[in-house]
């Protein structure tokens, strides 16, 4: 059985429907602002087994191109996000964040973690420093950091976060990365959120450890944007009807599953995509803070 790889709940979904399998996955759809917002339910079991994800819930918002967004539109979009991942906070939750950018900086299709990570507004060090300025100011407790990448570093991301959580001990981590998709349609114009943790370098066929509450003992949600294709995928996707199985089946096994392909605008849809991201962590765990205030506090 050929296998066409997508990091994205939905279009694990969309494939089975498409071959004509129950898998188990309820989908809930709503327009909030203008923005699409579909809701993904994973099953344990038989969802599980067909989507190849973790049973739990993933929130794909179509966000369209919004690095081309005026700056109401972009704020909008920032609130909305927002809301959207404290949907996912855990009952009850109280105390400091973590959030962590997963990739590398260097190669810009994997570059959204940390690069999002810059703009994170980060308050847990004020508690200490100027515990008059935390309370007054009304922040949330969050911290944040890029672990790099296994080459870079010689350790993984998971040992990483692990030792940091050991020290930290925080109530909640946000990991942030990038993902593949299925189709180029969907490149930087979704973002996925889930309660289920992630595997950084998923999308690249380079999964390391699981970053989740199993592994890490902390609830940890993912918040991932598809930035790669592979080549392989994009060309079966490309002839839609008008491939067979035998072709497809060869063309999903050949080289074209070691080739990603990505935006020729890459650099800068990156850029302010990470911004996007940063930005609604901010306004998810500060309170109604504006674009403006997160510009003034991070320049």
């Amino acid at each position: 059985m050929y296998e066409i790889r997508t990091d994205l709940a939905l279009e694990a979904h969309e494939i089975n429907a498409q071959a004509g399998r129950e898998d188990g996955i309820r989908t809930e759809e709503e327009t909030i602002d203008g923005f699409l917002v579909t809701t993904v339910h994973v099953s344990a079991g038989e969802g599980e087994r067909l989507a190849k994800k973790k049973a739990g819930t993933y929130i794909n918002v179509d966000v369209g191109k919004s690095w081309l967004l005026a700056s109401e539109g972009f704020a909008a979009l920032v609130a909305l996000l927002a809301g959207q991942l404290r949907r996912l906070f855990p009952s009850g939750f109280s105390g400091s964040a973590l959030v962590v950018g997963l990739g590398n900086y260097d190669i810009t299709a994997d570059s959204i973690g940390p690069k999002a990570v810059e703009k994170v507004v980060v308050t847990r060090h004020l508690r200490t420093l100027n515990p008059q300025l935390y309370k007054s100011a009304g922040f949330g407790d969050l911290c944040a950091f890029a672990p790099g990448v296994l080459g870079q570093t010689g350790m993984e991301s998971a040992e990483i976060v692990h030792s940091i959580v050991e020290a930290v001990r925080p109530a909640l981590i946000v990991a942030i990365d990038a993902l593949a998709s299925r189709r180029l349609a969907r490149l930087a114009t979704t973002v996925q959120l889930c309660d289920t943790g992630i595997y950084p370098g998923a999308g690249v066929s380079n999964r390391r450890s699981e970053l989740s509450k199993e592994t890490l003992g902390v609830p940890v949600i993912s918040i991932g944007v598809p930035t790669v294709v592979d080549a392989a995928t994009l060309a079966y996707d490309l002839l839609g009807k008008d491939a067979d199985e035998q072709a497809a089946a060869a063309l999903l096994a050949g080289d074209g599953k070691d080739m990603f392909v990505t935006l020729k605008e890459s650099d800068v849809i990156t850029k302010q995509t990470a911004r996007l991201l940063g930005f609604a962590i901010n306004r998810a765990f500060h309170g109604d803070m504006s674009v403006e205030e997160m510009e003034e506090l991070l320049s």
